[in-house]
């Protein structure tokens, strides 16, 4: 019997940077609730952004946001963070991708931090719902957890080599969307998150399922039983996958919600 769900959001339950979720996930979730399933939403946004998204129904799940390197479940809080040294190193470097037209920001609870010079990439930020500010240095900041570099045209394939190949010794370094790499401290993702909430919760391997699109939920799905990829998913995370289900525009995951549900009944 499964009793912990959890999902990426962006391109697995909504389109990326929107808020407007189905309001049919609410009611969906709230009936496996009170079959005593825990419904954790699982995100690169943060957790501000996230509660947005789920409104209605924020105070009763559990989050696994920026990647999983800021967790709160209850009184469950716990934050994943780069070792010194090696952000301020990662900014330096990314900076000079800016001639290329590139930016990043760094997150830490609660907060994505912008250079003051990156006007239209502070205004994307700020488009996810998130808590955002612009400061004159990025380089200088401390307990970062997760670092986005973008690009709006996306991600170059050489830029993806090129930083996991000087960066995946320390870090983990994944696609995250169309339009950003993420950085997050080595062995600290979406999948070391899910796990510290199954034990937390005494829940195990065969009693969870977990929904993605992209590279950066293939840790996610591999600590469940039950790891599924939308029909938009990236090659790499369908490999992964228990099952492929349909796009994320058919509402693919609301319909499994319902099949888990009914077989609850």
């Amino acid at each position: 019997m499964i009793k912990l769900i959890v999902s990426d959001v962006d391109d697995t339950l909504l389109p990326e940077s929107t808020m407007n979720l189905n309001p049919e996930y609410f009611e969906v979730i709230k009936k496996l609730q009170e079959k005593g399933v825990i419904f954790v939403a699982a995100s690169g946004r943060q957790k501000v952004s996230i509660k947005k998204v789920f409104a209605p129904i924020q105070d009763e799940i559990a989050y696994l946001a920026d990647n999983g390197t800021d967790i709160s479940a209850g009184d469950f809080i716990y934050s994943m963070k780069f070792d010194e040294g090696d952000y301020p190193a990662l900014a330096k470097d990314l900076e000079n991708l800016k001639e290329r037209g590139f930016t990043f920001m760094a997150c830490k609870q609660d907060w994505n931090i912008v250079d003051e010079e990156m006007e239209d990439f502070y205004q994307v930020v700020l488009s996810y719902g998130c808590q955002a500010k612009k400061v004159p240095d990025l380089k200088v900041l401390p307990d970062i957890s997760k670092v986005s570099l973008y690009h709006p045209d996306g991600i170059p394939a050489d830029v993806e080599q090129t930083m996991k190949e000087r960066w995946s010794d320390k870090m983990d370094v994944c696609i995250a969307g169309s339009c950003y790499l993420d950085f997050t401290k080595k062995g600290c993702n979406k999948g070391k998150g899910l796990s510290l909430l199954q034990k937390h919760y005494g829940i195990t391997y065969e009693e969870t399922a977990a929904f993605g699109n992209a590279d950066n939920d293939i840790s996610l799905i591999e600590k469940a039983k039950y790891g599924y990829a939308v029909g938009n998913a990236s090659e790499g995370l369908k490999k992964a996958a228990y099952e492929v289900l349909a796009p994320m525009q058919e509402d693919a995951v609301l319909g499994k919600l319902k099949e888990i549900l009914e077989e609850m009944e």
